[in-house]
Formats: structure tokens, C-alpha cells, sequence
């Protein structure tokens, strides 16, 4: 068992440390951490005008204008998603690779993606804006900063005098860069519609998109996605490198299932944002669980007081308190069941929910601190039944974990042992 940690170290250490020093990675999670508070607040709002249990429509009807206040907050939150995230990730990627001029290339970046996206009438389409166009609000969020840059590098810019204000000099320096890039992606997007496209967002979305998201939030394809978190996690990186790549299609099927849910049409999509976060009692790698059995069945110092410390940041899936404490980071014993506990939660989940036994998530995104129980209560269809299968997946990641945490257990009170004994000779 050593040895074969040893080598996974070897090999995942360097990876882990590799992903997260890309800085346009980094730039991609920080900006949907940054903007996923507003897609909350939205998602709130729909939860309490689409809610339907026991007598909570008639409440919500009978306060004047409540329902109409919480349809444009849903519109202008969930549905202008993406245009908000742009903002975020290129201002941060600006940030990040050092382009002076930030705010003026953050406004070209909403312009280059304006200019590729769907037009309807005249007008922006609204669906564009929206989560069918995050994938590509995402490259182009980082190719027109990257982009300004290597022009700026290679001296195509406007150069002005020493006593010319600040924001005069930023406006002038990314003017040529700025030209150049809008008439690209004008040319790219005429190219597209000579193809049979109404724009280059269409065939983005229809070319790119869609097959991602078939890929990513496939059974098999989400799962080894979670599966490499935990594996990243084991060596005590953050498993944001790897969410990074999931969480754009997580999202946008989440986006997708809340407005089937708000007409009442069948939700489109098994595996979405909250299929994902409330699985992770915890935090990644159901951090609760080997917490749970450390407190209740094991008989080591250290277990049993990193359990009682780590508990309650674990019941708001804060998991690195256990993480670090038990250690589970580095610790041969806890490998294997960090994986398996991923696949065995994640299978209890899509067997139960595309068997019927349980309804699918409506597509309502929590903070990622809402604790278990309550999560798939607030975000199921079904939320008893949500609940039930919540509770099953957690009692067979305890049985996963179980034999690992107490041969744990075993050696570290042979351990104590040992060292009273030592201070008592």
C-alpha cells in the first residue's frame, strides 16, 4: 500500500502543482466563484416564487408584486449570467498576466463576445447572454486579453508622451490592438454566417458546446472528472483546478432544468450543479464521512479530536480541517476510499434519480456551504425522497470508509501506546 501511494504522489504531486500555476485556469475558477453569489441570489428568488409544497403558492400569491419582483431578479441574475462572469474572469486574466490597461481591456472582451454572439431582430439575443453562451464566454474571455497582450508585446500600440494623463496613455495603447481584434472577430463571424449560421455563437454552441456537455455530464465522463478531484485533493491541492473544467457545464445544465422547472416542462438533465454539490458531504471526497466514524467507533486521541474539531466545518462542507488534521492528505490508508466513495455516492444518485425513484434536481443553485439534508431539500424535485438517497449514499460512503479509518484507528492507539509507555519508562 505504501509503495503504491508513493508512486501516485510521485506522479500527481507535479500534476497538481502544474494545474494549479496555469494562470488561466485559476483565472476560470476564481471568476465563477466570484459571480456564483449572484446566480444564488437568483436562484433564491425563483425557489420562492416556483416552490410548490403545502400551502407556500398561496402565501407567495397573496403579497402583491412579490412574483413579478422575483421573475426579473431570476432575469437579470440567472439570465444575464454570463456577460457577469465575463466581466470577472477578464478583468481577473488581465490581472493575471499583467495587462496594464485592465478596464479598457475588459470592455473590448464584452465587445468581441457581443460581436460573436446571437443576434434576434436586431437585438442581442437573450439566450445569449444566459448559460448557452458560458463556454464561449469563456474562451473568449481569455484569448482577447492574451490576445491584447501579444500585441502590446510586439510594440502595436500608440505610444504617448511622458506628460499625458494615465487613462489618456491606457486608452491610446490598447486603440490599435483593440481595432484589430474587433475586425477579426467581425470576419470570423460573417465567415460563419456565409456557412448557414445565423452567427459564430450558434455554430459554437451546436459544434462545441453541446458535445462537451454530452461528454462532461455523461455518467462515466462526470465521474472520472470527480474522481481526479479526489485524487488531486490527496495531495493536499485544491480540487478547484479540476472543478474548474466541470462547473461551466454544470452550471449551464442547471441553468437549463431551472427554466423547464419554472414552465413546468420535463427538466432536460440528470447531472447538473446540485447533483454535484450535494454529493460531496463535506467538501470533495465526502470529508464528513471518515469524520463520522472517527467520532462514534474509533478509539485514537488524535482521531477523535480532529473529528470533534473538524465536525461542524465538515457539516458545512468545509473539509480541510479533516483533510489536513486526520491527515487523509498523503495517507495511504484513505486513498482508495476517497475514490470510492466518490463513484459509490454518485452511482446511488443517477441510479435513483433515472430509475424514477427520485426526481430530478430542479436546477436551483445553493451556497456551496449548505449542509447535507438540507441542500437536496432546497434543490430536489422530490425532496423527501432527495433526502432518503442523500442518507443511503452517506451510509454506504460510512461502510466504504469504515475498514480504512479503523485500521487508521489501529495503528495510530498502537502508537499511543508506545508513547506512554516511553514516558512512563
Amino acid at each position: 500500500m505504501d509503495k503504491f501511494a508513493n508512486k501516485i504522489e510521485r506522479i500527481l504531486t507535479p500534476f497538481g502543482a502544474k494545474l494549479q500555476n496555469v494562470t488561466f485556469m485559476q483565472a476560470i475558477s476564481e471568476s465563477l466563484q466570484a459571480t456564483l453569489p449572484i446566480l444564488i441570489v437568483g436562484s433564491f428568488a425563483t425557489l420562492i416564487s416556483s416552490l410548490d409544497v403545502g400551502p407556500w403558492q398561496g402565501i407567495v400569491k397573496s403579497i402583491p408584486g412579490l412574483i413579478p419582483v422575483c421573475q426579473k431578479i431570476t432575469s437579470f441574475t440567472s439570465g444575464g449570467f454570463t456577460l457577469l462572469m465575463l466581466i470577472a474572469l477578464a478583468h481577473l486574466y488581465c490581472k493575471k498576466i499583467q495587462v496594464k490597461e485592465s478596464v479598457s481591456c475588459t470592455a473590448l472582451t464584452i465587445a468581441v463576445f457581443l460581436i460573436l454572439s446571437e443576434i434576434t431582430d436586431g437585438n442581442i439575443a437573450s439566450s445569449a447572454l444566459g448559460m448557452r453562451g458560458m463556454i464561449l464566454a469563456l474562451f473568449v474571455g481569455i484569448l482577447v486579453p492574451k490576445s491584447v497582450k501579444a500585441l502590446i508585446d510586439r510594440n502595436v500600440r500608440i505610444r504617448m508622451p511622458d506628460s499625458v494623463p494615465k487613462f489618456v496613455e491606457e486608452g491610446f495603447t490598447i486603440l490599435l490592438p483593440a481595432c484589430i481584434v474587433c475586425v477579426a472577430a467581425s470576419v470570423i463571424n460573417y465567415f460563419f454566417t456565409l456557412l448557414g449560421y445565423s452567427s459564430f455563437q450558434t455554430f459554437f454552441y451546436s459544434t462545441i458546446q453541446i458535445p462537451l456537455q454530452g461528454i462532461g455530464l455523461s455518467f462515466g465522463g462526470f465521474v472520472f472528472i470527480s474522481c481526479l478531484g479526489a485524487l488531486v485533493m490527496w495531495p493536499g491541492l485544491h480540487a478547484s483546478t479540476i472543478s474548474a473544467f466541470i462547473q461551466p457545464l454544470a452550471l449551464t445544465a442547471s441553468a437549463a432544468n431551472l427554466e423547464a422547472w419554472n414552465i413546468g416542462e420535463t427538466l432536460p438533465n440528470v447531472i447538473e450543479y446540485s447533483f454535484m454539490q450535494s454529493a460531496k458531504f463535506g467538501g470533495g471526497a465526502n470529508l464528513l464521512l471518515p469524520c463520522l466514524i472517527a467520532l462514534f467507533f474509533c478509539k485514537s486521541k488524535q482521531l477523535k479530536s480532529v473529528a470533534g474539531l473538524g465536525i461542524v466545518p465538515a457539516v458545512f462542507c468545509i473539509g480541510e480541517p479533516v483533510l489536513f488534521g486526520f491527515p487523509m492528505m498523503l495517507n495511504p490508508m484513505m486513498l482508495i476510499p476517497m475514490i470510492l466513495s466518490t463513484i459509490t455516492t454518485y452511482t446511488i444518485y443517477y441510479i435513483g434519480i433515472v430509475s424514477g425513484m427520485v426526481g430530478q434536481f430542479t436546477g436551483v443553485v445553493l451556497p456551496w456551504t449548505t449542509p447535507p439534508i438540507l441542500n437536496v431539500a432546497l434543490s430536489s424535485s422530490t425532496p423527501l425522497r432527495a433526502i432518503i438517497m442523500q442518507l443511503a449514499a452517506m451510509a454506504l460512503g460510512i461502510l466504504v470508509y469504515y475498514p480504512f479509518v479503523k485500521g487508521y484507528d489501529n495503528q495510530l492507539v498502537e502508537k499511543e501506546k508506545q508513547a506512554g509507555r516511553m514516558i512512563s519508562e
